[in-house]
């Protein structure tokens, strides 16, 4: 980028200087403790996007009193037992030149466990989007809340932090009050605005009396609930500038949506980038407090222009930092080709950390791993290594291996790399998961891997080449019983008599020339007539995606599933997005059924739980999405030959986020693996 950037000026708030302009923004990420004390892990996390050069990180959320805790895990910032340990959070970033605040938060309605024990709330009503009640607060529950902020920022400020946030955003108690439809009260708390309004001024007022007047405090802000019962942008901006106009705010940190309007919350790639950015600029607008961008900001050209263009002050990040913590840092020594995109398939971040589970990354295996997955060190004897499959997993194996200092050779059968992940792009609003694979070959060719396109690797090829190791990543072949692959025939999964909801052979199946793959269908290998039948037991974007493709294109598409519902194993934000575009668009889903049939004149279809029939007629395609099987005839035949490791697919097929793990592990514990394979 240009010398005169301005990400990189400088940004001062109140008595701090911020050295660029990126901010990590606050995201849950599980790396605490079992009872919510930060942990190692969770420093080297933060620490790592310190060091890859953010000007300020914003850690969150942490609970300021026990009821708001959505996760026993949830950080304990109300706890002064907790104060040493959120101090090495600080100690671990302040070295890399980065400040950082902490977020507070209550979350209200909201919380990770099901059942939840107790929610609180203005009023007792459930989340629409959940189904769970709430306690409505009385006095005694509103004064600790406002005691626990005020505890909790005085803590944070004890721990060595250098400002704090609070949080009247997507998933907050603070964001409830002030809603009119979550706040229903007619008393000191509710029944007009400047009522909505008192208990996050009461919070903010004892905060600063808690903390004093040097001290930094932002607020995160839901601009708009998106949903068709809450508040817009207009009511948004009314809080903003009550909140403004009270002298305790500093900073706006922008934000949108809550759990009912999911997928605005953390949004998919499904929504546009650059999505919000009309509410960035309209807060900037409103109020004269210096202002966060946020709404899938990932490149560094659009980020610059909202700063050019008055939009934000600072440039919000959250995913796209948890795929490439380098980003600062690449931009700034002009790296941007090397920059690791998010692809906001939300896979292994959110969805994760809403299973109370680790954060993780599809693409950057890293993520939330900082502590055994730092920098790569050198191989101490380079080896060559012939990498046969250049899909995510031969990439991402062949990408390690050379920036650990091997030299790799890499075969890839197909005249442009990418696997799989180069069909799934095809599916509708999925061209962004092809960025993935993009930047892997890039990113082998930078680093001097020989890629090999158009050639097909063989024992033969790959023995004349005398390598070390090989690494076979051949990828996997839909599973259509009966029907011949690469590695010849599929045979059934299981014994004779298994029902055909359990994967059992369908009668009919491998003779109907009616019935294809979704490889088949995604490559035009199949052209699909106007009546199709989709069975689905992938329960993801392999059956959902090429329902929409089908869409689309203009056919009339039935989705079976022995499943409860189709897309059952999308986060919740994909699903509910796939779903609003598809049922009004005609797809009928006949979930809890599967395939027991199929004849010349008719699809027999049959409940999994009563076992009652529906005979389907006219049925023009049937397309199967019933699994895969791993192309891994190279590997065995590699086996007795040399060193051989199969990885991705071919190891089992499985999600994007397995594949570019498989690869980046292999590539780490090479020398290990061959020692361990003599």
């Amino acid at each position: 980028m240009k010398s005169d950037s301005l990400l990189w000026t400088p940004f001062s708030l109140r008595g701090i200087e911020l050295r660029n302009r990126f901010v990590l923004l606050a995201h849950w990420n599980g790396l605490d403790a079992p009872d919510g004390t930060p942990t190692e892990d969770l420093a080297a996390y933060y620490a790592t996007r310190a060091s890859g050069g953010a000007g300020l990180i914003v850690t969150g959320s942490h609970a300021m009193h026990p009821s708001g805790q959505m996760s026993p895990n949830y950080g304990r910032a109300w706890d002064r037992e907790a104060i040493p340990a959120y101090r090495r959070i600080v100690e671990a970033v302040h070295p890399h030149g980065a400040r950082v605040f902490a977020q507070l938060n209550h979350g209200g309605h909201t919380s990770l466990e099901h059942p939840p024990q107790e929610l609180w709330a203005p009023t007792q009503m459930p989340e629409p989007y959940g189904r769970y009640n709430t306690v409505e607060m009385g006095p005694a529950e509103i004064e600790a809340v406002i005691e626990g902020f005020a505890a909790s920022a005085a803590n944070m400020r004890e721990a060595g932090f250098d400002g704090v946030e609070i949080k009247v955003g997507h998933d907050g108690l603070l964001r409830s009050f002030v809603s009119p439809f979550f706040n229903r009260r007619e008393d000191a708390y509710g029944g007009s605005f400047e009522k909505r309004m008192r208990l996050p001024l009461e919070v903010l007022a004892a905060m600063r009396e808690a903390v004093g007047t040097d001290w930094p405090v932002s607020v995160r802000l839901c601009l708009h609930e998106y949903t068709p019962f809450g508040y817009g942008l207009d009511y948004g901006l009314e809080v903003a500038r009550a909140l403004a106009a009270s002298g305790h705010v500093d900073l706006f940190d922008c934000d949108a949506g809550s759990f009912s309007s999911f997928w605005m919350e953390i949004p998919p790639s499904a929504v546009p980038q650059l999505a919000f950015n009309e509410l960035n600029a309209a807060l900037k607008r409103a109020t004269p407090l210096p202002v966060i961008a946020f709404g899938r900001i990932k490149n560094p050209l659009d980020a610059e222009r909202i700063l050019r263009e008055g939009d934000a002050d600072l440039i919000g990040m959250a995913r796209q930092l948890i795929a490439d913590p380098e980003l600062p840092n690449k931009v700034r020594e002009g790296r941007l080709r090397e920059v690791r995109p998010c692809i906001a398939c939300n896979d292994a971040c959110i969805f994760q950390a809403m299973q109370q589970k680790p954060i993780r990354c599809v693409s950057n295996p890293a993520a939330g791993r900082e502590l055994t997955h730092g920098a790569l060190t050198p191989g101490a004897t380079p080896r060559h290594v012939v990498v046969a499959g250049g899909g995510p997993a031969g990439l991402s194996a062949a990408v390690t291996l050379a920036r650990r200092g091997h030299r790799v050779t890499l075969f890839e059968r197909e005249s442009e790399p990418g696997g799989l992940i180069r069909l799934a792009a095809r599916q509708p609003l999925h061209a962004e998961i092809g960025e993935s694979v993009r930047h892997l070959a890039s990113e082998a060719e930078r680093l001097g891997v020989d890629l090999r396109l158009g050639a097909e690797a063989t024992p033969g090829t790959i023995e004349a080449l005398g390598p070390d190791a090989a690494v076979v990543a051949t990828g996997s072949r839909p599973y259509l019983p009966g029907r011949d692959g690469p590695d010849g025939p599929s045979p059934p999964i299981a014994t004779e008599g298994l029902p055909a909801s359990m994967g059992g052979l369908v009668p009919g199946l491998a003779d109907d020339p009616r019935v294809v793959s979704v490889d088949d269908v995604l490559t035009g290998r199949a052209e699909a007539g106007r009546r199709v039948v989709l069975l689905d037991r992938n329960a993801h974007w392999e059956a959902c995606g090429t329902a929409e493709f089908l869409l689309e294109a203009g056919r009339e598409v039935r989705f079976v599933t022995p499943l409860a519902t189709a897309g059952a194993d999308l986060e919740p934000g994909n699903a509910a997005l796939f779903h609003r575009r598809v049922r009004p668009r005609g797809l009928r889903i006949t979930a809890n059924a599967d395939i027991r049939a199929i004849g010349p004149e008719r699809v027999v279809l049959v409940d999994v739980y009563t076992d009652e029939e529906q005979v389907l007629g006219e049925v023009d395609t049937i397309v199967l999405a019933i699994g895969r099987r791993s192309n891994d005839a190279l590997y065995r035949a590699l086996q007795e030959r040399m060193p051989a490791f199969r990885i991705g697919d071919c190891r089992a097929p499985r999600l994007l986020q397995h594949a570019i793990h498989d690869g980046d592990a292999i590539g780490r514990a090479l020398e290990a693996r061959l020692v361990a394979s003599r």
